[in-house]
């Protein structure tokens, strides 16, 4: 009999392209979908005795699918689809442009000698002096600004747990979690936050191959507010320690 060990790493790829295809599509469409209408919520699975964190990262991917494709109906595998252009994927707009003078080699590129360049850092930004003030460790990452399809996409899934939670007055960080967990997102993804106003706060983080979208998800009465913002797609960015945008205050009159 054949081995059907790597069923589902061939699995979880295959749905992490579709994923990056669907945020690949134009905020055009994702605009229109957002504004004209809502996506309907996707029921979660009921997990199996003996579940583990792979199967649970499996639904995940499954339910981001979901949403994502409804948010970009002109995915590549829906009527109209098509190839999503290396610019317009997530993260692409930050990606600097290199800096060479005429006639210089690109760093990495060999040179007509045989040589490679090496990129030196950048004289305009000199670096730190051991010991130097504000050298102790990494500042905290800044919110980033969510794409149209990210905002849909995050609407989405805040709309999802909002509804899930109606009416359940969790009051612990344990029933956020509990909760949470049985809509299949990952015990993993949800991350503990501290109290706001004595109510329990956690992050949960949806990002996906270079995405942005993190919930913000906090005890509310009956049920929970879940906020959708941005965080860098980065995997070394911790998302409990990005530094939120301060709420616009509206001018007085």
């Amino acid at each position: 009999m054949r081995s059907t060990s790597l069923s589902r790493p061939v699995l979880v790829a295959a749905l992490g392209c579709m994923i990056l295809s669907a945020y690949g599509t134009h905020d055009a469409t994702t605009a229109r979908t957002s504004a004209g209408g809502t996506v309907r919520a996707a029921a979660p699975a009921s997990p199996s005795p003996g579940d583990g964190d792979g199967d649970a990262e499996m639904r995940f991917l499954k339910l981001n699918d979901r949403v994502l494709r409804a948010c970009a109906p002109e995915a590549p595998d829906s009527p109209g689809g098509g190839v999503p252009r290396p610019e317009d994927l997530p993260g692409r707009e930050g990606v600097p442009t290199p800096r060479y003078g005429p006639g210089e080699t690109p760093p990495g590129v060999p040179a007509a000698d045989g040589s490679i360049p090496v990129q030196l850092d950048d004289p305009a930004r000199p670096a730190s002096a051991p010991g130097a003030p504000g050298t102790s460790g990494p500042e905290p990452a800044e919110e980033v600004p969510l794409t149209g399809i990210e905002t849909c996409h995050g609407n989405e899934h805040a709309q999802r747990v909002r509804t899930a939670f109606h009416n359940a007055r969790p009051s612990t960080l344990e029933a956020i979690r509990e909760k949470l967990t049985g809509l299949d997102y990952p015990a993993a993804r949800i991350l503990p936050m501290p109290d706001r106003a004595g109510a329990p706060r956690v992050r949960l983080d949806l990002r996906q191959l270079g995405s942005h979208v993190v919930l913000e998800v906090t005890g509310a009465g009956t049920g929970v507010d879940a906020e959708a913002f941005g965080a860098p797609g980065t995997e070394d960015v911790d998302v409990t320690e990005v530094k939120r945008q301060p709420e616009p205050r509206p001018e007085a009159r």
